[in-house]
Parts: C-alpha cells; structure tokens; sequence
C-alpha cells in the first residue's frame, strides 16, 4: 500500500482575495480549479509537483450545510483558522480500510468526487474517513486521474520557488498520526503549549529554506 501526502486545506473567505495574499506573501501562485457540486465549495490550486495547497471557500451555504468536510471550511474561516485538513493519498482505499480497522479505527464508506477543471478535464477521485477522526487525522483520497492530470503537477511559477510541503505540524498524535510517521508521511506534532489540536503549521521547501505557513 502506498502512501503520500496529497494536500493541505487552507479554509479562506474569498478566493481571490487569498490567491492575491499568496502571490505577494509568500510568493505562491494560485491557479484555477473548479467547482465541487454538490459541496458547496470551490478551490483554487498551488501546486508543488507531489503535492499542493488548496485555497478552499464556502460558494453556496444551502449545500455546504450537509457535508461536514464543508462545514469544517465554514468553522474555520469563522475562528479565523488557516486550516481546514489535510489529505493523504493512497492507490487502494480498500487495502488502507482494512489497515486503520486492524488498529481498531471505524471509517466512513468512501465517498465519490469530482470537479471539472477550467480547461474542461474532469478529475475523479474517492476519498475515506474515519468515523470519529481527532481534529489531527487527515483524510485520505484516491484519484481517478489520466496521466499527468493530478492537480499538484499543473505548472506553476511560484516566486518563492516552493517545491513541496516538507513538514505538517498537528497538534496531536494517535493512532492514525503515528501510522502515518512510520510509513514516511513528514507529519509531526507539536509540543505543549501549540494553542489548537488540528493543523499547526506547514513547511514548505524552497532554495533559500523552509518556508513556514500557520
């Protein structure tokens, strides 16, 4: 079973305002990515090669209301957090849902997405969490993608030369934190005093040094 790190939420209010923010500080650039149906959300895409940032905003509150991915977004915007989660990728949702019941750990049954790209490609994907996660767990997606179409390799020029998350800082530690440490995941957790139990910070790599988001 492979697993990487996929993405990092960041919850904003307004997109475009969030993708200008990034462009002058830390010298990210945002591109356009689409609307979730259904979700009640859309997202704006940085990418770093294996993985990416998703700027995500609540576009219709009537559909965001049921989903509860959707209504951490809204949460977090309202307590003026960064974050909203963060994922994890794996190639078999299957063979990782028996590995998280063999650690005693409920999940939900995967759940379909998709979205349709500016350009017109769509992007397919299922997704797994767990029943009862800690603010901490990330969930996990598998994509149903051609070649070439996973949304952290559209190219992009960042003036801060970011080329990957490095490092995601949670609050907690657990089964599933520790699960993922062991199979390589740059996740760690904070020592006392981090003030939240979900995500901390973020490190991202660049030529001149980690570059920190929190």
């Amino acid at each position: 079973m492979d697993l990487s790190l996929d993405h990092v939420l960041l919850a904003v209010a307004d997109l475009d305002e969030a993708a200008l923010r990034l462009g002058n500080h830390p010298g990210l650039t945002a591109l356009p990515g689409g609307r979730h149906p259904g979700v009640g959300t859309a997202n704006l895409i940085v990418p770093l090669g294996g993985d990416y940032l998703e700027l995500i905003a609540i576009v219709d509150q009537a559909e965001a209301a049921t989903m509860r991915r959707s209504q951490r977004v809204r949460e977090a915007v309202a307590g003026g957090r960064t974050f909203a989660g963060w994922a994890v990728r794996t190639n078999s949702l299957e063979k990782l849902r028996s590995s998280l019941e063999r650690l005693g750990l409920a999940t939900n049954d995967p759940f379909d997405g998709g979205r349709v790209r500016p350009d017109g490609v769509l992007l397919r994907w299922r997704t797994l969490e767990l029943a009862d996660p800690t603010p901490s767990d990330p969930f996990f997606i598998e994509w149903q993608v051609p070649p070439g179409s996973h949304p952290a390799e559209q190219p992009a020029a960042h003036r801060s030369r970011a080329s990957g998350i490095s490092r995601v800082t949670v609050g907690a530690g657990g089964p599933v934190i520790g699960m993922l440490a062991e199979a390589g995941i740059p996740v760690q957790v904070a020592g006392i005093g981090a003030g939240q139990p979900g995500l901390v910070s973020i490190e991202l790599a660049t030529p001149s040094g980690s570059l920190t988001i929190r």
